[in-house]
């Protein structure tokens, strides 16, 4: 299992990246914390959530992507995604959560809202590598 990610601004540039239907035979979004409806506006928004914080990197964008002798299930998604939010510590943050497809194999992408409603402070990314590792062993041993 293979994770990558880190904070990030530019939503409207990932929301266009994450939509593309031109370099990913399926583009599926399968959950979306937002009352807009709409991943572009959801980004935007919690993107510009941020600027109370004085943070310009308001969302966290991870890329999960299983060995491809796989093919997982949805419900071992939702695992692998609850699986690294534990571990990044954004519990109970808004996410979009969007599959792609590209050569037969499935891979996804998940962006968390990182400023946190109650406190209006950023959520740490620090480590953020090493959360990555344990959530990648942990989905493995499973």
């Amino acid at each position: 299992m293979i994770i990558k990610g880190k904070s990030r601004g530019s939503p409207v540039q990932l929301a266009r990246h994450l939509l593309r239907t031109d370099t990913n035979e399926t583009v599926k979004i399968v959950q979306l914390d937002s009352p807009t409806g709409s991943l572009r506006e959801a980004m935007r928004d919690w993107q510009l959530l941020s600027t109370v914080t004085r943070g310009s990197l308001g969302l966290y964008h991870a890329n999960i992507s299983p060995d491809a002798r796989y093919v997982m299930t949805p419900e071992q998604w939702k695992i692998a995604v609850d699986v690294l939010e534990k571990e990044l510590g954004f519990d109970g943050q808004p996410r979009a959560v969007v599959v792609h497809e590209k050569h037969g194999r499935q891979h996804i992408h998940v962006v968390w809202q990182r400023t946190d409603i109650d406190t209006m402070k950023l959520v740490p990314d620090s480590f953020n590598y090493l959360a990555h590792e344990r959530a990648s062993m942990a989905l493995e041993m499973e």
